[in-house]
């Protein structure tokens, strides 16, 4: 077998920018033992990697212009067009979640090509581990993987029970953010999240989760574990729902939507620390952008392989949410959140407003915009699992 193995700790330092002078490496491990590296792309914002790579793994690789091509002797071909993130295998409509590019006169194409799609089509050949980024790759040449690639199946959609974990922020002994006339924000996420059960509970092959649906308080680490045990080896997502607050400036409205990954403006540091402040609770001390401790690097690691999913998840659901939301749209941020560290699979956290904004405190405690707020979260996860996993649903 060979090996695709990412060096752990510079993966993940470069990814997030923590060390912008080193660049993660790909391992590649020959059958005989011989490795090579290759480093990981990450102009575009997210991993990619060379064309030429597949070569090395067996494919031969054709370009005319933008148009690109992968084939095995004629028995499987990946079309693929540079600045578009669909792409055909053999006759099947799929979508990437980012776009291959050139870059100096070569082909990058995304990670997630190796990392999602080969395991999927051709699980006897190629085997993704995305706690220990490992990537296990047969020998194209040998007789057994000349019959696994002949016996692949057609792709179909996937027809599993979709779960759905809903994470109300806060609770029992953390109120959250304080509002006008005391609305507290662990009251508005309950409400919400409430609603949203419900709401997705009517959804066929969905299988709805809370991980409180009372005044309960649950440990901000426990939340995304309890998501990542529900899930099991089915396909899913996680949703916390949160209200956001800025004493200091109580003119500032609207919604925004988070997934996990390194904070780039002060005010996505700012709400992460927010958010993040309930480990303070349990007499913890931790700085979850400038801690070291490995136990978090690989558990951010693991959510690499979600992160452009969980990118997409934060874009619907402010599409939906923009539609009847009075507030402005502030669009899709990302920070280090804790809540979303222990959650394996695309994961975001939703600011549904502002409660330190009086209009919008009084709106948010408001039964009837919660129930809206629900309706729209849900229409985004309807919508997302169209495309999610690859080949299900739409091909639009």
């Amino acid at each position: 077998m060979r090996s695709l193995r990412l060096t752990v700790a510079a993966f993940l330092l470069a990814a997030s920018g923590a060390h912008g002078q080193q660049s993660p490496e790909l391992s590649v491990e020959r059958p005989g033992g011989e490795v090579a590296r290759v480093t990981i792309a990450l102009t575009r914002g997210y991993a990619a990697v060379p064309l030429s790579l597949f070569e090395d793994l067996g494919w031969t690789v054709a370009e005319e212009r933008d148009a690109v091509t992968v084939s095995i002797s004629g028995e499987i071909t990946i079309s693929l067009s540079v600045g578009s993130p669909f792409f055909r295998w053999d006759d099947i409509a799929l979508q990437l979640a980012d776009a291959p590019y050139r870059d100096g006169g070569s082909v990058f194409v995304p990670l997630q090509l190796l990392a999602d799609f080969l395991p999927r089509r051709l699980p006897d050949l190629y085997e993704f581990d995305g706690g220990r980024s490992l990537l296990h790759a047969g020998n194209l040449g040998s007789p057994q993987a000349r019959a696994e690639v002949q016996e692949a199946p057609v792709l179909s959609d996937y027809d599993g029970v979709r779960v759905v974990v809903i994470d109300a922020g806060h609770g029992g002994a953390d109120p959250g953010a304080l509002g006008v006339g005391g609305i507290r924000e662990k009251d508005v996420a309950l409400g919400i999240a409430l609603e949203l059960a419900k709401a997705l509970s009517r959804e066929p092959r969905m299988e709805v989760h809370l991980t409180r649906d009372d005044d309960t308080f649950v440990d901000l680490w426990d939340r995304g574990e309890i998501a990542t045990n529900l899930l099991g080896d089915r396909l899913g997502l996680f949703v916390s729902i949160h209200g956001n607050s800025f004493p200091d400036q109580r003119s500032t409205r609207g919604f925004e939507t988070y997934f996990l990954s390194e904070a780039r403006t002060e005010h996505e540091r700012r709400v992460s620390a927010i958010e993040n402040a309930p480990i303070r609770l349990q007499s913890q001390s931790i700085d979850l952008n400038d801690d070291p401790d490995l136990s978090f690097i690989f558990r951010e690691l693991r959510n690499l392989d979600n992160q452009h999913w969980s990118a997409l998840l934060a874009e619907m659901a402010q599409e939906e949410l923009d539609v009847f939301h009075p507030g402005p749209n502030r669009g899709v941020k990302q920070g280090v959140l804790a809540v979303l560290t222990n959650a394996l699979m695309p994961s975001v956290l939703v600011e549904i407003g502002y409660l330190s904004n009086s209009e919008e405190s009084r709106l948010l405690g408001q039964a009837s915009f919660q129930a809206e707020a629900a309706g729209a979260l849900a229409r985004s996860v309807v919508r997302f699992f169209e495309r999610y996993p690859p080949g299900s649903g739409s091909e639009q």
